[in-house]
């Protein structure tokens, strides 16, 4: 199993990682585990690990989000990795909706040309229809039908670059400005990991940690929790390059972006739960100090491996 490299952490970092150790019972190597509705999310079943933290097996789903590259208006022609229909849902004056990623055609089509016509309308007349942006970051809101929605109009990065602000749920608190890509989380640079609402409820935090596995090779990957999304099975693109042995970049392309993703459920993930780590972007290594400590309090890689024993597969 992999090492990941050791990083000088912080006073704080390490404050919290003895404050770790000292609270919990030393986790045995043992790995029982049981049933637990609701909180894998869609099409994944999770189970609670009765000497603490929740486990599923997935697949290895790529999230993009928090590159600085992301999203641009020309899309590919400006070198972004992700279609803006990816990251939207168009609502009609007459109340129907779809997402723009629904289908190939949608997306590069009618989205599009939905698109157009609300910017030309300056993203905020319900006469014409709105895009609620979910995958970018975006202010105002509207009433249509009775019904407020908010995000609507798309914030460029501060940078002047012309992208835009892609965000992730763990952000840098000192770091008010929402249009600076810096307060979010690099997904290149630091393995994170989706958590879906049901494993949140269950209490599992933005900044909590994990480690996630592939069956296949053996590579173990303490990570943190990063952002939300609908099921447990998606990681950064630093978290699904390293669990596939490959090295870490600070570029993709629309060539590389999905390297290291898993189709099917042969991917165990862990989350341990219990305390959260706050981010700082210019000490963000000490995510990667502070999952790695989380790791071994909690058991290692001898309970890992236990766990790959004792959860069933699908």
């Amino acid at each position: 199993m992999q090492h990941l490299p050791t990083f000088r952490p912080s006073p704080g970092l390490i404050a919290g990682v003895l404050l770790l150790l000292a609270s919990s019972v030393m986790a045995s190597a043992e790995c029982t585990a049981s049933v637990q509705a609701g909180i894998g999310g869609s099409g994944v079943q999770g189970w609670r690990l009765a000497e603490g933290g929740f486990a599923a097996w997935s697949g290895m789903n790529i999230n993009i989000d928090g590159y600085a590259r992301a999203y641009h208006r020309q899309n590919r022609q400006a070198g972004a990795v992700l279609h803006l229909c990816v990251g939207g849902e168009v609502v009609l004056p007459d109340g129907s909706r779809y997402h723009g990623s629904s289908s190939g055609a949608t997306c590069t089509g009618r989205f599009m040309d939905d698109l157009a016509r609300i910017e030309a309308a300056g993203w905020a007349d319900p006469t014409v229809g709105v895009v609620r942006w979910y995958g970018i970051v975006a202010d105002g809101e509207v009433r249509m039908r009775g019904q407020k929605i908010a995000g609507i109009k798309p914030v460029l990065q501060r940078d002047g670059s012309g992208f835009y602000v892609s965000p992730t749920s763990l952000v840098d608190k000192s770091i008010t400005d929402v249009a600076d890509q810096r307060r979010y989380v690099h997904p290149l640079r630091v393995a994170s990991a989706v958590v879906p609402g049901g494993l949140v409820k269950a209490g599992v935090a933005m900044g909590s940690f994990g480690v996630a596995i592939r069956r296949d090779k053996k590579l173990a990957v303490p990570f943190v929790v990063g952002d939300g999304g609908p099921r447990i099975g998606e990681g950064s693109p630093a978290l699904a390059r390293q669990a596939a042995g490959l090295a870490l970049t600070d570029d993709i392309t629309l060539a590389n972006r999905y390297a290291g993703q898993v189709d099917g459920k042969s991917v165990l993930w862990v989350f341990f739960g219990g305390p959260a780590a706050g981010f700082d972007q210019a000490r963000a290594n000490d995510l990667a100090t502070g999952a790695r400590a989380a790791f071994e309090a909690w058991g290692g890689e001898e309970r890992l491996r236990r766990c790959l024993e004792s959860v069933p597969q699908p």
